[in-house]
């Protein structure tokens, strides 16, 4: 179900099989079987979600307790810093969004849910997710990745990546100007303690805009909701 996105919500079953990396013939029986429970539905050649796939995500926040831990703390950060905050995880070499609290007249609004995947190499959540491991692990999933370029300002090469990353596991926190979205700075920084899985938060401003705070309030207003997750223990789960 993982190869459906906003780009391509309707796929055939030659294109679920490429994108899975599965035979043909594999790709079909596990198609038909998610059809027959009603987590996909089919229309002649195509093959599309249904709103059913959201029980799976409701049972894992729910099992979690996101509602009751993760998200009043994210609502609570988010109202002090007037923006949007992102609780992302690493998956399959995406951002994956795992909660997200939005804020009225944000400046910001991308339009992500729960669920969203977000490029990993040109935001500052991908690359804070990537300083999170170990440098050769870095390297050999550059090696393998390719790097689109989503605006003029994105790096298009490994190593120039790879700094970036780096850099941000020095300093403890990642910092892209519109890499992803032109005109847009985005600040990250690790929930997760050095080794466990890579978690992260993160959130964006418009270049230029006059708020009432700057990248600077950004980065300690994250810095102290990343710690306030990880006192309550509230993504030990993950």
């Amino acid at each position: 179900m993982a190869v459906f996105d906003a780009e391509t919500p309707s796929l055939t079953l030659a294109e679920i099989a490429r994108r899975s990396g599965q035979d043909r013939a594999t790709a079909r029986r596990g198609a038909l079987t998610l059809v027959q429970a009603g987590y996909l539905r089919q229309d002649g050649r195509m093959l599309s979600l249904t709103p059913r796939v959201l029980a799976l995500a409701g049972g894992f926040l729910q099992a979690n307790q996101f509602g009751r831990r993760v998200q009043p703390l994210l609502n609570q950060h988010a109202h002090a810093l007037g923006l949007g905050i992102t609780l992302c995880i690493l998956d399959q070499g995406r951002v994956l969004v795992l909660a997200q609290s939005t804020v009225d007249q944000g400046p910001v609004t991308y339009g992500f849910t729960a669920g969203s995947h977000i490029p990993l190499l040109h935001t500052s959540l991908g690359r804070m997710l990537l300083a999170c491991l170990p440098e050769e692990e870095v390297k050999e999933r550059l090696a393998q990745a390719e790097i689109p370029r989503h605006t003029e300002q994105s790096l298009t090469q490994a190593d120039d990546i790879l700094e970036q990353v780096n850099l941000a596991r020095r300093q403890g926190w990642s910092f892209t100007d519109s890499e992803f979205e032109p005109g847009i700075l985005g600040v990250a920084v690790p929930v997760s303690a050095p080794g466990g899985t890579p978690i992260v938060v993160g959130a964006s401003i418009p270049r230029g805009q006059s708020l009432a705070h700057d990248t600077e309030d950004l980065l300690r207003g994250l810095q102290v909701c990343a710690a306030d997750l990880r006192q309550s223990k509230a993504v030990d789960c993950l």
